[in-house]
């Protein structure tokens, strides 16, 4: 199996963005996380809730079978372009180890090739 890997993205102070100049938009984001004792289906501890842009919960567990919680939200199609933003936030803010960010990432992408060869079978 390949492994994926997690794109670079550079933090910029705003200072810095603001030198940009007028070919640039810019763009505020925020994430909100809190340490939440819980646990999902009275079973799995949940050790953060997140929270993005305040519309969306992500999960930050992975499932014994290694393609539930974490990895099957990144295979969802809403994530799409926040996928990036979403996998860089997580590790700069140290919130998940950035070896379980590429199997998160890895296992998404074979649930989604999957998905594609179910829908698309090779042609004969």
């Amino acid at each position: 199996m390949s492994t994926a890997a997690v794109p670079e993205l550079k933090q910029i102070s705003r200072v810095e963005a603001m030198r940009l100049g007028p070919g640039w938009s810019h763009s505020c984001h925020a994430m909100l996380y809190a340490a939440n004792p819980g646990q999902l289906f009275g079973r799995i501890p949940m050790r953060f809730s997140v929270l993005v842009l305040g519309l969306v919960r992500v999960p930050l567990y992975t499932q014994k079978d290694r393609v539930g919680g974490f990895p099957n939200f990144l295979s969802n199609a809403f994530v799409s372009t926040a996928k990036c933003q979403l996998l860089f936030a997580l590790k700069v803010l140290n919130m998940m180890p950035e070896e379980k960010l590429v199997e998160a990432l890895a296992a998404a992408t074979e649930k989604q090739k999957k998905a594609l060869e179910k829908l698309l079978p090779a042609s004969s």
